[in-house]
């Protein structure tokens, strides 16, 4: 007579604990999310995963649609166009001022945080007083590394009262309130925003640009200049093109005409690539809200529960 060989079986979340970390650390973003929603033991397991097969430069952000029909359910679309709907309770009613290395900062009910959407890591910033009102079309911050890192800072830019007068508003990590700086007549828009060598840059559609000193505490106003020659001393920053941006949104499946969006700085290998911010307005009419939207590096970060800006 032959005989079978016994097969033995175990339940799905009873797998060996040793196990479970380690396909949690090789899972891409979107994977992990799902792997972690299986149930506590899975979840608990992931506490050290990082997802950074995502994390690679050179790649096109990601773009994150929030703020629709007044709930925190958002659209993730991915740089291959796969669209996935996520539950985001921390993006309902806010909105988000900079992004940067899977990091956003937001404001929301009278707070400024940062918040990584797909971990749900938040880093709440002390609130500034006399903050001019808060909307996506005149405020435009920065940040100068992430926010887990000893000499982040933060620096946000704003038109006071519909003038054409600038503030700056500038925290360091450490510190309990921010310090203001101002500039006169400056008329024109901020579209793009970046960071390099302690330097803050903002720039319009003009080849203008905003120059705020983190060494020097100074202000200034400065001229885009473009490099012809590789060899010609420069900052590693590049906009990004016409052609590139619709072809963005074009794979990503996008039409962002009523949609307020927040631009990003996307790292490459010789010059980062900024994408802009598209301004619109906040409201429709009758009041209701319309869409806003975030290009971002998908990123997953995980910190402290205890970690305090």
């Amino acid at each position: 007579s032959s005989t079978r060989d016994q097969v033995t079986t175990r339940e799905w979340n009873d797998l060996p604990s040793e196990l479970l970390p380690s396909i949690a650390d090789r899972l891409g973003i979107i994977e992990l999310l799902r792997f972690r929603g299986v149930c506590k033991d899975w979840n608990f397991a992931s506490s050290t995963a990082s997802a950074e097969i995502e994390a690679l430069p050179n790649r096109d952000p990601w773009f994150l649609l929030y703020g629709e029909n007044n709930n925190s359910q958002c659209t993730v679309v991915t740089e291959s166009g796969k669209q996935y709907i996520i539950t985001i309770p921390e993006m309902d009613g806010a909105t988000c001022l900079a992004s940067s290395q899977g990091w956003l900062l937001l404001y929301r009910e009278g707070l400024i945080f940062f918040f990584c959407p797909f971990s749900r890591a938040r880093i709440d910033l002390p609130v500034p007083t006399k903050f001019p009102p808060m909307g996506i079309s005149d405020h435009v911050a920065v940040f100068s590394t992430p926010p887990t890192s000893q000499d982040c800072v933060v620096c946000i830019i704003c038109r006071t009262n519909k003038t054409d007068d600038l503030e700056l508003y500038v925290i360091h990590r450490g510190a309990t309130s921010w310090t203001k700086h101002k500039l006169n007549s400056f008329p024109n828009k901020i579209e793009c925003a970046a960071y390099h060598n302690g330097v803050f840059y903002y720039f319009d559609n003009t080849d203008l640009m905003v120059c705020f000193s983190i060494k020097d505490r100074s202000i200034s106003l400065g001229k885009v200049r473009y490099v012809k020659s590789s060899n010609e001393r420069c900052i590693p920053l590049r906009f990004i093109s016409n052609v590139e941006k619709e072809d963005m949104k074009k794979r990503l499946d996008l039409e962002l005409g009523d949609v307020s969006t927040c631009g990003t700085t996307v790292s490459c290998l010789n010059a980062d690539k900024m994408v802009p911010y598209e301004n619109r307005a906040n409201a429709k009419e009758g009041g209701t809200r319309r869409s806003k939207g975030v290009w971002f590096q998908p990123r997953f970060h995980q910190i402290d529960k205890m970690l305090s800006w």
